[in-house]
Parts: structure tokens; C-alpha cells; sequence
């Protein structure tokens, strides 16, 4: 019989805790009631904190003057950086051309003086055309026409050194020279193109009447018939009008060639000064 009664006692467990009356048990909403002021004050609270770690906290106008002057001041510091290496490059530029142009009119001086010579030899032997004339005409006429043909068949052209004067001009290299150089580097250039305008017109175009004229002051089946070549010009002597012709163009074409000469100095003696200027300015060798 115990044995049974443990086994109801076990089954059965005994609720020892009192047992609450049912008015007296409060419901979950009784015992959780909200105070709807206190939440909004919290809400409130909340609403109008300023937290200056919190991400959407709001700047002031000397926050983004700041942020602004200080992107200023690097946009402007890089603009200043590039400026300089810009000017920097345009300056060795500039001292490149300089120098280019220096060793162009070394050039140039030893084109001058050769053109300067052939033009002074030519216009001693076209001094004579008169006593030629005049002997040509005479009883007893000379081969002097000989000389003066081959000294008015042609004339020297003016070849200079533009690689670095066309680069200043058509590349806009000038704006990178200080304003003496570039002006003293246009300067001999007008000089350069006045003398070539002279030379591709009024020079030329007396050069071509004196080979023209020349051509029919000689007589092919006489002088292939001949064997004294230095006097095949004497036998034209009888063509006074041709020879008046002839002699007019000579004219002419001295005073082309003393002109072309006088120019050739100028341009000399404007190279030298050049040489000189830029070679004491820069310390050219």
C-alpha cells in the first residue's frame, strides 16, 4: 500500500503557491500602460538633439567657407604649378630658337660674302660696255663682247637660311623671344624679302631681255666655221640697231645688279651686327 501511495503522490504533485483570486489578476495591458506625454516628450527630446558625431548633423556657413577656401587654394596652387612648367618650356624654347637662328646667320655671312663677290666681279667687266660699244663699231673691233656676255648670261641668286625664321613666323615662335630679339629678327627678314621681290622681278625680268637680245647678236655658221673663238663676237658690229638694243638692256641691267650689290651689303652688315648682338647677349661661341 505504500508503494501505491508514492505513485499518487508522484502523479499528483501537490501545488503548494496560494491561489490568486481572479479579480484580483491584472491583465498585460493594465500592467503595461503607456504614458502617451512621456513618449512624446522622449520623441521630442530626441528630435532636437545635436550630435556633432552624427551624420546628419548639420554645417554651419563658416564650415563650408572653409571647405571651400581650402579647395580654392589647391585648384589655385596647381593652376600657379602648371603656369610655371608652362613658362619654363617656353622659355627653353625660346633660347632654342635663339640659338638656331644665331647659327643661321653664320650661314648666311659666308653666302654673303660669296654673292657679294660675284656681283662686284660681274659689274667690273659690265663698266667697259661703253668702250666696247664704241669698238664694236669701229673699223678695227675688239672681242670684248665676249666678256661682257658671259659676265650678263646670268647672276647669282640670294639662297639663305630659313629653317628657323619660317618655324618664328608660321609656328608662332616669336610670341617666345624677348621683343628685342624678335624685333631685330624681323627686321633682317624685311631686309631678306625686299632683296628677293627685287630679284624675282625687275632683275629677272632684265636678265631675260639681255639673253634674249644676246642670242641674236651671234652668228652660228660663222663662228662653227671658225677657229679664233675669242673674236667670233667682233663680226656683229654691222647690226648697229641690235647692238643699240643690246647695249640699252646692259644698262639696265647694271643698275639692277649695282642695286642688288648695295642691298647685299646692307643685309652684310646687318648679319654681322646680328652675329655680334646675339653672341655678347647669350655667350654664343
Amino acid at each position: 500500500m505504500a508503494d501505491n501511495t508514492d505513485e499518487e503522490h508522484l502523479e499528483n504533485p501537490v501545488n503548494n503557491q496560494p491561489e490568486i483570486p481572479a479579480d484580483q489578476i491584472n491583465s498585460p495591458t493594465d500592467s503595461e500602460t503607456i504614458n502617451p506625454n512621456q513618449e512624446t516628450e522622449n520623441m521630442e527630446v530626441h528630435h532636437h538633439a545635436h550630435d556633432p558625431a552624427a551624420p546628419h548633423h548639420m554645417k554651419n556657413w563658416k564650415s563650408y567657407f572653409w571647405e571651400f577656401l581650402m579647395l580654392f587654394l589647391a585648384v589655385f596652387c596647381g593652376f600657379l604649378a602648371e603656369y610655371q612648367l608652362e613658362h619654363k618650356i617656353e622659355k627653353d624654347r625660346g633660347k632654342q630658337y635663339t640659338y638656331s637662328f644665331y647659327e643661321d646667320l653664320k650661314t648666311d655671312s659666308s653666302n654673303f660674302n660669296d654673292l657679294i663677290s660675284r656681283f662686284q666681279k660681274k659689274l667690273t667687266v659690265l663698266q667697259d660696255m661703253s668702250p666696247c660699244y664704241d669698238s664694236l663699231l669701229s673699223s678695227s673691233p675688239t672681242n670684248c663682247l665676249m666678256a661682257i656676255m658671259r659676265n650678263s648670261s646670268d647672276f647669282p641668286d640670294l639662297i639663305y637660311t630659313d629653317r628657323t625664321l619660317l618655324q618664328l613666323k608660321n609656328a608662332g615662335g616669336l610670341r617666345l623671344l624677348k621683343r628685342a630679339d624678335a624685333d631685330s629678327i624681323l627686321i633682317y627678314d624685311k631686309l631678306l624679302q625686299t632683296y628677293k621681290a627685287a630679284e624675282t622681278t625687275g632683275l629677272q625680268n632684265i636678265q631675260n631681255d639681255v639673253r634674249e637680245t644676246s642670242a641674236l647678236l651671234r652668228d652660228y655658221g660663222k663662228w662653227k666655221d671658225t677657229t679664233q673663238r675669242p673674236r667670233i663676237f667682233a663680226v656683229y658690229g654691222n647690226n648697229k640697231e641690235l647692238l643699240n638694243k643690246y647695249f640699252n638692256q646692259l644698262n639696265q641691267y647694271f643698275g639692277w645688279c649695282q642695286a642688288r650689290l648695295n642691298n647685299l651689303l646692307k643685309l652684310k652688315k646687318r648679319n654681322t651686327e646680328l652675329i655680334e648682338y646675339f653672341k655678347a647677349k647669350y655667350h654664343y661661341d
